[in-house]
């Protein structure tokens, strides 16, 4: 059959323009498909958005931070969820405010799996996923390690329990995400990096910036950070990836520095802790150069991101996309909402809830606060009694805003005594295994955070002095907050005071402590249970375990109480009980490496060096760095005639912990019975380095040089 030309034509446009519109389309797909957007995600701990140069400051080093945000979009007035580490980088990751995904404060409880979460949902969309994290605060014990192929938290750098740390400078975390980042080939990568450099205590890096920051340690601690931040944005130009890469950089909250009277951050929530910088750069949706004005909260970041790369939401998130204000568009005004538990969950002070607009901020307290943002962004006058009208519109459109919150009940959490000391030397005094969430009483009148200023200074102080090593300064600031008669008000600085007296063997003491706490708060079963760990330390084991036990019937769970039951029992004599407590205590958690090592250290003393040695090597399998185990197994395998293997682990024990004596003497002493002496004179005169007032290594020694000279004498053991 044959057609006229013409008619074949206008028969075969329509078709050809559907087939080319056919062939953009698939491109376009086929484009997406094969390289969608990557994203790096950098929180900035502890950093005020009024210390960069991007806003308005003027004596920091933020210059290459500066011109990069040009680059993006700023938002102005962004605002944390609430002052502290762990609650914020969990909205940041959910969309969720913390009375929603549930930790509030630092070192409470782990995020429950029924949460949709950031790095999850990126990696069933086909990411590979890696977080880099700087702090004890943010270790993968609290549930932010889902999702993720690589959790690198600071833990996992440790190479000891002796020389465990708390904190990785910045440049550390960059020099591992850099690789990763570096070998990413074909698939879409999602990285986190947190930076910790401007958190508590500063350091004025002199090494890499001399006495410019000597006034101001503070600043060096962000110029650091920015540094870091830095090399991220170059290795990204430098593999070409930096015009397919979405970075969104955010501080977690800022920092008090003596302003309304606090020096760091968690008791109030003022703009000094919750205004933070967050810039959106490197997606073709950020308009170069946007400045946005309206007040956003870091609860938007997930949601933002999930709508630029066109990933469906969950069902339930509080907040809301910015994609819009990126394009450089104007976005409608939103209310965000804020917290800062810290004052009622460790003292029992009134929490503190908070509403902001973009004119308008309110504080609900005992003593309310209200604050005009456009003409008082730094708070100075307090507007709530003269203005009524404007204040119980506030206060009723944020308590409808926490009705409508979806709570979720975290995971219950028990930290371990390393994990506790960990948040303790980052300056989180209050022990989370001490407080007790239950729900407070809608009539009772609780203290004000503001009415504490003046001895909260004195406890920031102490707080400071405890961090740096010198106990005994700070209890003397402690004991002048104890003198104004305020026992059972300001329980971190009770319990910072019983540490303190710990930490000088002070026992007596801490037990006044303690028991002054429970008498006038004895609802306060787990400083009951701190009591009593005293207690058995000075050998009054009855008092003792009536305390665990009281302890264990609220927490029956609790791996840590189990041991702490079984070393009383042990104690008194009670050997087969004090074992059975050891075995509940790892059914209950079989990955509590103390409950397996004090095990393994009752076995030595019963004399039954096969279980011993199996219960050091469950300690080796979950900490492979654990000296203390290494060097116990080392010592049951020579019992047990296992000389070669034996040797392996007294050597790793020493390469872990190169300063113990008693490592390096006890290996001197074992190479030398096997007649390999100058082996073992290296590790004895290296141990006699380590303790010259010790006569023993200096006996042996001479005993193996003279044995060296007179190859047929052997050396007796001591």
């Amino acid at each position: 059959m044959f057609y006229h030309l013409s008619r074949l034509r206008w028969f075969a446009i329509p078709i050809l323009a559907a087939v080319a519109f056919g062939l953009v389309i698939a491109n376009r797909w086929w484009y997406n498909r094969k390289s969608p957007l990557n994203l790096i995600l950098i929180t900035l701990d502890t950093t005020r958005a009024d210390r960069l140069g991007a806003y308005g400051y003027q004596n920091g080093l933020t210059a290459s931070f500066d011109r990069y945000a040009e680059g993006g979009v700023v938002f102005e007035r962004a605002f944390a969820p609430a002052p502290i580490t762990l609650p914020s980088h969990t909205t940041m990751l959910t969309g969720l405010y913390p009375p929603e995904h549930g930790l509030r404060v630092n070192g409470i409880g782990r995020l429950a799996p029924a949460i949709p979460f950031l790095p999850e949902i990126l990696k069933t969309h086909g990411y590979d996923t890696a977080g880099f994290v700087s702090a004890a605060v943010l270790d993968a014990t609290y549930g932010l390690n889902r999702g993720f192929d690589r959790y690198d938290d600071f833990s996992s750098q440790v190479k000891s329990s002796r020389t465990r740390r708390q904190r990785r400078y910045g440049k550390d975390v960059v020099d591992q995400a850099i690789p990763w980042l570096g070998s990413r080939t074909s698939r879409p990568f999602f990285c986190w990096i947190h930076l910790f450099d401007a958190h508590r205590p500063y350091d004025m890096r002199e090494e890499t910036f001399g006495e410019r920051f000597k006034q101001n340690p503070y600043d060096a601690g962000i110029a650091e950070e920015l540094q870091q931040v830095a090399r991220v944005v170059a290795m990204l130009k430098d593999r070409h990836l930096d015009k397919n890469t979405l970075v969104v950089i955010a501080a977690d909250h800022g920092e008090g520095l003596g302003e309304h009277g606090e020096t760091d951050h968690g008791m109030f929530a003022y703009n000094t802790t919750l205004h933070v910088p967050l810039v959106f750069i490197g997606s073709e949706h950020c308009q170069p150069g946007t400045r946005v004005s309206t007040a956003v909260s870091l609860v938007d970041i997930m949601p933002t991101v999930l709508d630029i790369l066109r990933i469906p939401l969950p069902k339930h998130l509080s907040g809301r996309s910015l994609l819009e204000a990126l394009k450089g568009r104007e976005i409608l005004s939103q209310n965000c909402y804020a917290e800062a538990e810290t004052p009622y969950v460790y003292n029992h002070w009134s929490p503190l809830n908070v509403i902001i607009s973009d004119q308008w901020k309110y504080i609900e307290s005992t003593r309310p606060e209200l604050y005009d943002l456009l003409n008082d962004f730094s708070e100075q006058k307090n507007l709530v009694d003269s203005l009524p009208e404007e204040r119980q519109d506030l206060k009723n459109t944020l308590e409808q805003m926490m009705e409508s919150f979806i709570s979720v009940t975290p995971q219950k959490l028990q930290l371990t005594d390393q994990q506790l000391n960990d948040l303790k030397a980052l300056g989180y005094v209050g022990n989370p295994n001490d407080v007790n969430l239950k729900e407070r009483s809608k009539t009772e009148v609780l203290k004000d955070v503001k009415d504490m200023v003046p001895i909260l200074e004195r406890f920031d102080r102490a707080k400071e002095l405890a961090t740096q090593g010198k106990p005994e300064e700070a209890i003397v600031l402690l004991r002048e907050i104890e003198e104004l008669g305020i026992q059972g008000e300001f329980l971190e600085s009770e319990f910072l005071l019983g540490d303190c007296l710990i930490a000088t063997n002070r026992l007596d003491e801490a037990v006044d402590v303690y028991r002054t706490v429970l008498d006038h708060r004895p609802e306060q079963v787990k400083t009951g249970y701190r009591l009593s760990t005293v207690l058995a330390s000075l050998g009054k084991f009855e008092q003792a375990e009536e305390g665990i036990r009281k302890f264990l019937k609220e927490e029956p769970d609790s791996a840590p109480a189990h041991c702490e039951l079984a070393k009383v029992l042990i104690k008194t004599q009670r050997i087969d009980k004090g074992i059975a407590e050891y075995r509940e205590a790892i059914r209950l958690k079989p990955n509590y490496a103390p409950a397996h090592l004090e095990l393994g250290q009752v076995f030595v003393r019963l004399k039954r060096p096969k279980d011993a040695a199996s219960c050091f090597e469950q300690v080796i399998r979950i900490e492979p760095d654990n000296a203390v185990a290494q060097a116990s197994l080392w010592a049951v395998l020579v019992q047990l005639g296992e000389y070669e293997k034996a040797l392996e682990y007294g050597k790793r024990a020493i390469e872990i912990d190169p300063e113990s004596f008693e490592a390096r003497y006890n290996l001197g002493v074992f190479l030398i019975s096997v007649n390999r002496l100058e082996e073992g004179l290296r590790q004895l005169r290296v141990a006699q380095k380590l303790r010259p007032d010790d006569q023993r290594p200096l006996k042996l020694i001479q005993q193996a040089e003279a044995a060296l000279k007179q190859p047929e004498k052997r050396v007796s053991r001591p």
